[in-house]
C-alpha cells in the first residue's frame, strides 16, 4: 500500500542529542562514558514516567540519584546543566517533515514525558506543524509496544500499512514493523534518510 502518513520520533530524529557536549559534561563531573544516558533512560523510573505512571519530578530525582551513584559522590550541581544535552533540533529533518505536510499526514510518535509538547516542540517552534502528536506519557503505552503504533494510526486516520515511522532505536523500528508500519532506522545521516524515503516511494 502507498504510504500516506509519516511519523517522526523526537529524540534522535527531530531532536539532536549533543554527544560531544554530553561527554564533556561527564568528564567534568567525573562520570564514566554513557553515564547520562544510563541515568536517564536505563532506570526503572524511566519506564514508568514514559507511560504516565510516575510524576516527572520523581523520575528526575531518580536520575540525580543514579548520577550520584555513578560518580561515587553527590553531584547536585549537574542538574542545572543536563538539559542542554537535548536542546537542539535537526533543522534538516524538520524541513523535510514540513515539505511532506499537505501531501502526507505527518505526526510525532515519541516515548517522552508531558514536557514533549511544551519544552521540546513548542520551545523549538514546531508544536503546530503536526497533524497528530502521540506522546507515550499521555497515551499510557510506549514503543516498541504495538499498541502505541495502533493508536498513532487511528489518530492520524490512516491504516497501519499506509504508515511509516522513523526512529533512531532499532527496537522501536522493529515494533513499528510488527504493528504493520513501514519503518526507517535513522542514525543521523540525513542524506541516507532521504534516500530511504525515496526507496519507499515517499516524495521528499
Amino acid at each position: 500500500m502507498t504510504i500516506r502518513a509519516v511519523f517522526f520520533d523526537f529524540g534522535g530524529v527531530l531532536g539532536r542529542f549533543d554527544r560531544v557536549g554530553v561527554r564533556e559534561l561527564e568528564d567534568r563531573f567525573g562520570l564514566p562514558d554513557g553515564a547520562i544516558v544510563t541515568a536517564f533512560y536505563r532506570i526503572p523510573e524511566w519506564e514508568q514516567v514514559a507511560i504516565g505512571r510516575l510524576p516527572e519530578p520523581d523520575w528526575l530525582d531518580a536520575v540525580g540519584r543514579k548520577l550520584d551513584e555513578l560518580a561515587g559522590r553527590p553531584i547536585p550541581e549537574i542538574r542545572s546543566e543536563w538539559a542542554s544535552a537535548w536542546n537542539s533540533v535537526d533543522r534538516d529533518v524538520i524541513g523535510l517533515a514540513a515539505g511532506l505536510r499537505g501531501r502526507y499526514r505527518i505526526g510525532v510518535l515519541s516515548n517522552s514525558t508531558p514536557r514533549l509538547e511544551t519544552e521540546l516542540l513548542a520551545a523549538n517552534g514546531i508544536r503546530d506543524m503536526w497533524d497528530v502528536v502521540i506522546n507515550s506519557a499521555r497515551v499510557g503505552v510506549a514503543k516498541p509496544d504495538s499498541r502505541i503504533y495502533q493508536i498513532a494510526a487511528e489518530r492520524i486516520g490512516v491504516p497501519p500499512e499506509a504508515c511509516l515511522h522513523i526512529d533512531d532505536l532499532e527496537p522501536n523500528v522493529r515494533g513499528a514493523e510488527a504493528a504493520g508500519f513501514s519503518a526507517i532506522h535513522h542514525q543521523g545521516d540525513f542524506a541516507e534518510l532521504a534516500s530511504q524515503l525515496k526507496l519507499l516511494g515517499v516524495t521528499v
